[in-house]
C-alpha cells in the first residue's frame, strides 16, 4: 500500500506492504521506521500499546484516531497520514 506522510516540512510516501490480516496503523508507522526511514518521529508505542495513553493520535485520511488500536484493513490501497491537532514537535509526534 503507498503511505503518504505529513513530515515537519514535506508530504513524503513510502511503499509498505500488507503484512498480515491485521495491521494497525502502529504496525506500518513501525514498518517505515524500522525498514525505510529511521527518520520518521512518532509516538512509539513501547510504553502503551493498549489505547489508553492517547499519545499515538494520528490523523488518518483526516480523522484522528489511536495508531495503537486504529486496524487497516487489508484491502486498503492508500493512506494519508497527519499530525493530529496540537502543536507539532517533528512529523507525526504533537505537544498536545
Amino acid at each position: 500500500m503507498k503511505v503518504t506522510i505529513q513530515r515537519s516540512d514535506r508530504l513524503q510516501s513510502y511503499e509498505v506492504p500488507v503484512l498480515a490480516e491485521s495491521m494497525t496503523v502502529m504496525n506500518v508507522l513501525d514498518y517505515i521506521y524500522q525498514n525505510l526511514d529511521h527518520t520518521l518521529a512518532y509516538y512509539r508505542h513501547s510504553s502503551c500499546c493498549q489505547a489508553a495513553c492517547g499519545r499515538c493520535v494520528v490523523n488518518v485520511d483526516g480523522v484522528p484516531v489511536l495508531a495503537c488500536a486504529k486496524e487497516v484493513p487489508p484491502e486498503t490501497v492508500e493512506l494519508l497520514l497527519t499530525p493530529a491537532r496540537g502543536r507539532v514537535i517533528r512529523d507525526l509526534v504533537v505537544e498536545r
